[in-house]
């Protein structure tokens, strides 16, 4: 980050983009490159806060790449609001859910079946479930079944579905909040109701629901005024760049009563962070962060199977859990974007477009 400040300062800013009318209709659907960079940004956090290591007790780097890649749930919600109210000039309510269905819940029931055939038979609980539900092996197995469907809590990333499904299910609350811009003056309060209503237990869907809601409200305001946000960050991204590091460090300190509500704004923060970033600095972004992005939902959706296959690998030849340190941080991370994206083109090669269906690229 440090760098992309000191390549900021000698780079000349940019001509200031045209302000739309705030009331006016929604742009027509286009590609915006900062924002499809954003979504390969987004799942490198996404992957890194879900390598599985064996840290040391204390480990100082183990509580960073905590504090940075933690709840980074957030930026992936944002940038789903922000694609949200850009795409939605031609919103058809039914069309929305027949391909929310066809791209994301598709896939999450396709890939959960071997996930729940292997709980449902040898009943191995994970824990956030048995945390919230201690008695849960002695629940009817269909029963489990359901729970786990509803609330994503097979797998560990899966929770996140369950939870973005409620939003496309208000979907025309939320167009009809963004055709009347006044109503985004609803914002102040979500954003306090985040801090009021924190991070649950990964699978209770509906308290998740509710704190993320300030999240994909925050990426389609900042979609609806997009152009003159880029002005507005032009003029202070003094500001836009030293607040959430600023956040990010202090979010190292703190004790833990106030790490969630620290961790939640400095996450918030590094939104128009990076769209501002991303934008003023398009042409450098490297080519990975192209791949990345687009397969960056499948991706989301398939890693964890090479973690869980990476830690299992590791144990069988080494009899230990695999050590904890940057090193092996970074190769593990590597090895798992590299199997996810050669598995994805390979759905792609042999599903050819169903393969979205399956993968949700």
């Amino acid at each position: 980050m440090e760098k992309q400040l000191s390549v900021a300062a000698e780079t000349p800013a940019p001509e200031p983009m045209p302000t739309p009318v705030a009331s006016a209709a929604p742009a027509q659907k286009k590609f915006i490159g900062y924002i499809h960079n954003f979504r390969g940004v987004a799942i490198i956090y996404v992957v890194g806060a879900h390598i599985l290591l064996n840290w040391k007790e204390g480990s100082v780097t183990h509580k960073i790449l905590d504090v940075i890649m933690q709840n980074s749930t957030i930026l992936f919600l944002f940038i789903a609001g922000y694609l949200f109210q850009h795409l939605s000039a031609k919103f058809e309510y039914k069309d929305y859910l027949v391909k929310k269905f066809q791209n994301v819940i598709c896939p999450y029931l396709l890939l959960s079946i071997p996930v729940l055939v292997y709980r449902l038979v040898t009943q191995d609980i994970n824990g956030f479930t048995l945390e919230d539900h201690p008695d849960f092996g002695a629940w009817p197995r269909w029963e489990q079944a359901a729970y786990y469907l509803l609330h994503g809590a097979h797998l560990q990333q899966l929770w996140f579905i369950p939870m973005i499904a409620l939003y496309y299910l208000i979907a025309p609350i939320l167009l009809y909040m963004d055709r009347k811009p006044v109503l985004y003056w609803s914002l102040v309060p979500l954003v306090i109701l985040s801090y009021v209503v924190q991070r649950s237990v990964l699978s209770d869907t509906l308290i998740m629901g509710v704190h993320f809601l300030s999240v994909y409200v925050f990426g389609m305001f900042l979609s609806r005024y997009k152009d003159q946000f880029l002005v507005f960050a032009q003029k202070y991204w003094i500001a836009i760049t030293v607040l959430p590091i600023a956040f990010l460090v202090l979010n190292y300190f703190v004790s833990k009563p106030f790490y969630d509500p620290v961790d939640y704004t400095h996450k918030m923060l590094f939104c128009p962070f990076y769209l501002y970033w991303l934008w003023r600095l398009e042409k450098y972004v490297p080519k990975v962060v192209d791949v990345l992005a687009v397969y960056s939902f499948g991706i989301y959706f398939v890693h964890y199977f090479f973690v869980l296959l990476l830690r299992g690998l590791y144990q069988l030849t080494f009899h230990k859990p695999m050590p904890g340190n940057l090193l092996i941080w970074t190769v593990c991370l590597v090895i798992v974007m590299a199997l996810s994206i050669w598995t994805l083109q390979l759905a792609r090669r042999v599903f050819g477009n169903r393969s979205k269906f399956l993968v949700g690229c």
